[in-house]
């Protein structure tokens, strides 16, 4: 029965990751973000950028390993890397979301 348990914890946990890094992408999305505002529905946009915050929040700023659905905690329990974890989608956002930098011409005099 253990083994079940375990598998089961898991696969919450992986839920849990998991919602947490969509959470946090969409709220980087500018299309997603556009497509709310083009339809003029502000609660579910107030909402994006609810579970964004809370979202990054809880993946890079919340430090309680103590607590058993702690960022840190979660990955241990499904051994990964947490700085991978913040390190790939900081990598992705930047990617994908990045507006992206204007060369600066100086003129010549």
């Amino acid at each position: 029965m253990k083994a079940k348990e375990n598998i089961t914890e898991r696969k919450l946990v992986v839920s849990v990751v998991l919602r947490a890094v969509k959470d946090y992408i969409d709220g980087h999305n500018p299309n997603k973000i556009g497509q709310l505002k083009a339809k003029g529905l502000d609660h579910e946009l107030t909402q994006l950028e609810k579970n964004c915050k809370s979202a990054r929040f809880w993946l890079y700023e919340e430090r309680n390993s103590d607590y058993i659905f702690s960022f840190e905690k979660c990955c241990e329990i499904i051994s990964i890397s947490p700085e991978r974890i913040r390190r790939g989608l900081r990598q992705l956002i930047e990617a994908r979301y990045a507006t992206p930098k204007r060369e600066i011409r100086r003129a010549v005099h």
